[in-house]
């Protein structure tokens, strides 16, 4: 039996605490605004699972803690475009981290459906230990030494996942979504290798796994925000009414520098950055990606 403590008692984070007493482990939660470690410590590892844009801050609350620390956060910082673990190592310098991603809606981890995952670290021990503590009958996961990659995949399904929202809510039709997802992953796979990640890690379960999920369920945050942009919606009123936080929406932006930095062909990035910033349409949005001209695939 491992003691771990999960800061953020959200959706995610409390299901993921069920697989893990599921287990037999011991789980402590910790609230957004705590700002001590339980009294005997925070045990055998620290879970992270709060919004990707209070992370620095959350984690300038605790001295760094002297065990592992896995993240289930899917973003990118916008102020600085780092991703999970990168922001840990710099604020509590620390090198062993890790991430559990993939196709997992909270709701669905709850209720006990099966769910796969991916538990990603550099250092393979790491996320063979973790893997091991979250391996069950109803949650089987995976392992990879891409923590890079695996972050990615997360951040960036959210990104795609509203411009599936919004193809829905256009009701372009199936050959549209089809096509635009398959077109996703290719941008994906292109953004994870100027990051120094393997493409192929952008194929597997935290990549084309939670992307489909991401895109295609009613039950997904940033799927729902999509489709109401899609159907017309203004984004701040569809923020405002939303239960939960819609990672994609400020992954967005940070993304957006991101590809203009590395200069990375990102045309989905680029119209979807110009409909929830820059004041296009959703319709209009499509119509350029659709106008662009022929070329190889």
């Amino acid at each position: 039996m491992k003691k771990i403590t999960i800061i953020g008692a959200g959706a995610w984070g409390s299901a993921f605490g069920k697989v893990l007493k599921n287990n037999g482990h011991e789980v402590r939660f910790l609230d957004v605004g705590d700002t001590a470690w339980p009294a005997d410590g925070p045990g055998d590892y620290v879970i992270l699972a709060v919004p990707c844009q209070v992370v620095r801050k959350v984690l300038q609350l605790y001295p760094a803690p002297p065990v592992p620390v896995f993240s289930l956060i899917k973003g990118i910082e916008v102020s600085s475009h780092k991703l999970v673990s990168e922001i840990v190592r710099e604020v509590w310098k620390k090198d062993d981290v890790g991430v559990v991603s993939g196709p997992s809606l909270a709701s669905e981890v709850q209720s006990g459906v099966p769910t796969v995952v991916v538990v990603a670290a550099n250092d393979e021990k790491l996320a063979a230990a973790m893997q091991q503590v979250i391996h069950g009958k109803m949650f089987r996961a995976y392992r990879s030494t891409d923590l890079t990659g695996v972050e990615l995949g997360g951040a960036l399904k959210n990104v795609y996942a509203l411009a599936g929202g919004i193809c829905q809510g256009l009701r372009l039709g199936e050959n549209a979504m089809a096509a635009l997802m398959t077109r996703a992953l290719a941008e994906m796979a292109r953004i994870a290798v100027v990051k120094g990640a393997k493409p192929e890690t952008i194929y597997g379960l935290s990549g084309m796994g939670d992307l489909l999920l991401t895109s295609y369920s009613p039950d997904s945050r940033n799927h729902k925000v999509g489709e109401a942009l899609g159907r017309g919606r203004e984004l701040q009123e569809i923020l405002r009414n939303l239960a939960g936080t819609a990672e994609g929406v400020p992954t967005v932006k940070a993304l957006h520098e991101l590809v203009l930095e590395k200069k990375v062909k990102a045309p989905i990035v680029g119209e979807l950055y110009q409909i929830l910033y820059g004041g296009k349409t959703p319709a209009k949005g499509f119509q350029a990606l659709m106008s662009r001209k022929a070329e190889l695939e």
